[in-house]
This record gives C-alpha cells, sequence and structure tokens, in this order.
C-alpha cells in the first residue's frame, strides 16, 4: 500500500539545493509525485508530497534530521490525508492584476471563500510595470469550484470586488 507524506523545507538558496533533496528521497525509495519550489528573497522554499510504500515513508520522515543538517534546511513532514486527493470540484484558473497594495490577496482569498471555492495554487509576485516602473501586484490563482456552488455568482462578486480595488482579473 502506498503512502504519502507532505515534506517542506526552507533555508538559505544556493545551487544543488534541489538536487540534494530529490537525491534523499531517492535514495530512501521515495518517489516526488507534487512539488512546488521558490526563492523567495534569498531563501528556498520546498514543498513535496512524496509517496512510497510504509516502510520508505517512515525511512524519509526518521531521516529528517540528517537531511536539515547536511542541507542547512528547516525541515519537517506532515502525513497526507488518505483519499483526499481527487474531488468531483471544477477546476478554473483566476489572473489578477493590479498596483500594488495591502489586502488585496485577502480580498481576493475572502472571495473566494465566500463563493465556495478552494484555492488549489497561488502564485503572487511584484514586478514592475512597464512604462512607469510602478510596483505591480500579480496573482495566478488555481482553485476548484464544487458543483454546489455557483460559477456564474462568484464571477459576478469577483468582478464587484476587482472593481473596487482596480484590479484587472480574469476567471476561464
Amino acid at each position: 500500500m502506498t503512502e504519502r507524506t507532505v515534506i517542506a523545507a526552507i533555508g538559505p538558496d544556493r545551487p544543488g539545493l534541489v538536487e540534494e533533496v530529490s537525491q534523499f528521497v531517492l535514495d530512501r525509495g521515495g518517489s516526488i509525485e507534487e512539488s512546488r519550489m521558490a526563492n523567495l528573497r534569498g531563501q528556498f522554499t520546498i514543498m513535496m508530497l512524496v509517496a512510497g510504500p510504509a516502510e520508505t515513508v517512515a525511512r524519509l520522515t526518521a531521516d529528517l534530521a540528517a537531511l536539515g543538517d547536511a542541507t542547512g534546511l528547516q525541515v519537517r513532514s506532515t502525513e497526507a490525508a488518505a483519499g483526499a486527493a481527487e474531488t468531483a470540484a471544477a477546476q478554473h484558473r483566476l489572473t489578477a492584476r493590479a498596483l500594488d497594495q495591502v489586502g488585496l490577496v485577502h480580498e481576493v482569498a475572502n472571495v473566494l471563500r465566500r463563493g465556495g471555492a478552494n484555492i488549489e495554487s497561488m502564485d503572487t509576485t511584484l514586478e514592475a510595470a512597464p512604462e512607469t516602473g510602478a510596483p505591480m501586484f500579480a496573482m495566478d490563482i488555481i482553485l476548484s469550484l464544487p458543483a454546489s456552488a455557483s460559477a456564474g455568482e462568484l464571477r459576478a462578486e469577483l468582478g464587484r470586488v476587482c472593481d473596487q480595488l482596480n484590479i484587472d482579473w480574469h476567471l476561464e
């Protein structure tokens, strides 16, 4: 029977971290099924769903301190919930751009929660506007919307809030 654990790691960025962490998983017989990794201003973050037989997952979690010592990362694991991977929800992609202002993520996340949507993944960046160089905030969100929720109502509420905050947005 396959078991899964989520490994989270963070620490100072340097070349070779992904190779070292993936080698650690490989050496213990694990398989990386999903991952998200990013350099956030010099701190490298790793989130990965690792699968394998029960003995493999136990060996991986037991050896996490050694991984931390070898890489300089703060590492922890959390057991992945059994059977939580698949739902009968429709997937949508929301992209949004606006002049940077405090609270944008909160306001959009609040609309999504009230509309019954679950955020599956979110990437945000701060970048310079092409002509003015003003700070522009960008969001790219994958969300799931169960059949019991209304995509039309969610779209209308997103439109209302995004208009108030001057956010250019698109929901696919």
